[in-house]
């Protein structure tokens, strides 16, 4: 019986104002071993910040350089157990209608990412899944975590497969270095699609086992 850990984090914003992004990812970054992925901050931050840099809370893709972001990704991709699946919506496709909607639109992308990462391996039965707290209301925080389990069971119900257990949790990225790191994968695949530069995503490809991008009718 194997134990699984998911980190998701997000790219991407859900306006439609000027400096708004096109599109929006939805990223999982999954292991076996966490530890490995908690020590690539430690590790960036001892080795490569600069002293002014050392007081940031956290390590961000957007607010770092490309030496930093190569790092970070090169540390990630040669973990050996790790996988990563993404969702990518163009938010024009979406609409504005669908997109306003904010956390109930969050939480249908989360619940298809969600399905897709316990059904890429049967194997696991207990998943630890990790979600960066700020896209939530806190308040909603309870209902998305039975949202996502109940899309589980669902899913699991069609296939006629077992579901796995799934602890959901949300932690301020601030204080979760595999959502840091999950961070900097988001953010490679996201650019990938926004700025059709793919020179970070080229990093970790081959972590990529499942990649999709959503259209909307």
């Amino acid at each position: 019986m194997y134990r699984c850990s998911v980190f998701v984090d997000e790219s991407g914003d859900f306006g439609f104002g000027t400096g708004s992004s096109r599109y929006i990812t939805l990223c999982a970054v999954i292991t076996r071993q966490p530890e490995l992925l908690d020590r690539i901050p430690k590790r960036i931050r001892r080795r490569r910040l600069k002293k002014s840099l050392l007081r940031k809370p956290e390590l961000k893709f957007y607010s770092t350089s490309p030496e930093i972001r190569k790092a970070v990704l090169t540390e990630t991709a040669a973990i050996q157990d790790l996988a990563v699946a993404s969702l990518t919506v163009d938010k024009a496709c979406a609409g504005r209608r669908r997109i306003g909607r904010g956390h109930e639109f969050y939480c249908h992308l989360a619940g298809q990412l969600v399905c897709d990462v316990v059904w890429l391996d049967r194997s696991v039965r207990h998943y630890d899944i990790v979600f960066d707290a700020r896209p939530l209301d806190r308040s909603i925080g309870h209902g998305f975590d039975r949202y996502l389990e109940g899309a589980i069971r669902h899913r699991c119900d069609e296939l006629g497969a077992i579901p796995p257990r799934a602890r959901i949790s949300r932690f301020d990225s601030q204080n979760s270095r595999g959502l840091q790191v999950a961070d900097y994968v988001a953010g490679a695949i996201h650019r990938k699609f926004e700025l059709r530069d793919s020179s970070y995503y080229d990093i970790i490809a081959h972590k990529v086992m499942i990649e999709k991008r959503l259209f909307f009718s």
